[in-house]
């Protein structure tokens, strides 16, 4: 018994050392070598797409490397030893470049404890004005499979992707995922960090899939976007779409909506539980056409319990925040449980000419300790909490500040009807703030109250605040700058 168990532990040991590293470099390698040094290095991408990697072997490709077709591997690894995509040498980051050639210039299918880093891809066509395939740079597609884990994409540079800009099945996009049956499939554990995508019509980071709705509901689990940097993109810039438990964090995203003259919006969910969306930057949303949308932040349709915290949005065109529900029916729950506290908004709305959009019907929208400023010098105005296309439910705006400094005045000019199930407690309204009246059973900070001073030690976002916002910073209570974590 104990030759057996020595001759298995040996056997493990020897799986083990199995790993391996393989090299590709596109000006010294030949696809007639091993690939297992530097000096036999493979050279094209054929050989790395013919081999069925296993779990531990790591996949180099050499910097300033530039590769013209698809990255489409096959394997995966386990729980303890998963397969690595990554770059060696030094230079630019290798580059996967699908030239509108395929579909996805990255392609993960079916794979799962995988790593794909340091790496960039993009999917180009310059021979067309819009590819009509819905290009990506990178594709996490679970296909007919039942549950993929632990994807990680991390230090990837993702752009140039010229999709159509239109909503449907043509729409490019930088960072996708992408979940088909018959057999109920999802991924659990996706981590996107550390990321770059620009010049990307028409999405930054998003997904898709048929398990979505509630009749058919197998959502994702387990959804991790930090660190990102998302710029020049021509619709939505973050979509967390069919997943149950999401964090969106630590992101900047700029020139958001930059094309698309349809809907769309910065950062939000959509058919997804429990998403929190804190701690990033927005800024420069378009909305030059005077469509809906074009805000930073969204809480959208068939989602519930989603937490919008600690952001700072500026200069978005569209306003500040939309919340909304789809139709009411068997595939879709009312959008509730929603939670926006302790955001900054600087000048958002100036071109939609509102800060907040309520519509259909949504219910339970806590809106607490929020610091909404504007000096813009242009004189018109912005309707502060806009609703439409039905009532919403239990709104509460509780603790916010609405500093109008400029010309441009806030206004609230809903019907009484409109705002009957909206409450304002305790709210400071200051300089320019048209139709307070207006507003049911409202309860306002009193005009003179004693405010402990401005903190010495700045964090997060109260860094970025304009030196006219400072001037009055005095008056916000120390309890929500504390609620920040220090850089």
């Amino acid at each position: 018994m104990k030759k057996i168990l020595l001759l298995l532990i040996a056997s493990c040991s020897v799986l083990h050392t199995l790993a391996t590293t393989y090299y590709i470099n596109n000006k010294t390698g030949n696809d007639s070598s091993d690939g297992l040094s530097r000096t036999k290095a493979w050279r094209s991408l054929a050989p790395v797409n013919k081999h069925a990697f296993m779990p531990g072997d790591s996949v180099l490709f050499a910097r300033n490397g530039v590769w013209e077709g698809q990255l489409a591997p096959s394997g995966s690894g386990n729980a303890k030893s998963l397969i690595v995509f990554s770059a060696y040498g030094s230079g630019a980051l290798p580059e996967i470049k699908a030239g509108g050639h395929f579909r996805d210039a990255i392609l993960l299918h079916n794979l799962q404890y995988i790593v794909v880093e340091y790496l960039a891809a993009s999917n180009l066509d310059n021979t067309v004005a819009v590819q009509k395939t819905g290009p990506t740079g990178v594709r996490i597609m679970a296909e007919d499979i039942g549950t993929l884990h632990h994807i990680r994409l991390a230090n990837l540079y993702i752009h140039d992707i010229n999709g159509d800009n239109k909503k449907g099945s043509a729409e490019g996009c930088g960072i996708f995922w992408d979940c088909q049956g018959p057999k109920p499939s999802n991924i659990e554990h996706l981590q996107i960090e550390n990321c770059k995508v620009e010049r990307v019509d028409r999405n930054g980071i998003r997904g898709n899939g048929t398990f979505s709705l509630r009749t058919n509901w197998f959502p994702n689990k387990y959804l991790l976007i930090r660190n990102c940097l998302l710029e020049d993109i021509g619709g939505d810039g973050i979509v967390v779409k069919a997943f149950d438990t999401a964090m969106v964090e630590h992101n900047k995203l700029f020139h958001i909506r930059s094309r698309a003259t349809d809907n769309a919006v910065a950062v939000w969910p959509h058919s997804s539980d429990h998403t929190t969306i804190q701690y990033n930057e927005v800024g420069y949303t378009k909305n030059g056409n005077w469509a809906n949308d074009g805000q930073s932040f969204d809480i959208d349709g068939n989602s519930r319990n989603t937490i919008i915290q600690y952001n700072y949005s500026h200069d978005n065109e569209g306003g500040f925040m939309l919340v909304i529900s789809d139709l009411i029916n068997k595939d879709n729950v009312k959008t509730s449980g929603n939670i926006i506290q302790y955001n900054l908004s600087v000048n958002d709305g100036l071109n939609r000419k509102r800060l907040f959009n309520f519509a259909g019907v949504t219910d339970s929208t806590l809106i607490k300790g929020n610091i909404f400023y504007n000096d813009a010098p242009k004189s018109f105005t912005i309707e502060a909490v806009d609703i439409e296309n039905g009532i919403p439910e239990h709104v509460v705006f509780e603790d916010n500040y609405f500093v109008y400094t400029g010309k441009t005045p806030a206004v609230f000019t809903r019907s009484p009807k409109q705002y009957s199930h909206v409450s304002f407690n305790n709210n400071n309204f200051s300089n320019n703030i048209i139709g307070l009246d207006n507003l049911p059973d409202r309860k306002d900070i009193p005009a003179k109250t004693s405010h402990k001073p401005y903190p010495k030690n700045l964090s997060f976002p109260w860094k970025y605040i304009p030196a006219k916002l400072r001037n009055v910073a005095a008056q916000f209570p120390e309890s929500l700058y504390n609620s920040f974590t220090k850089e």
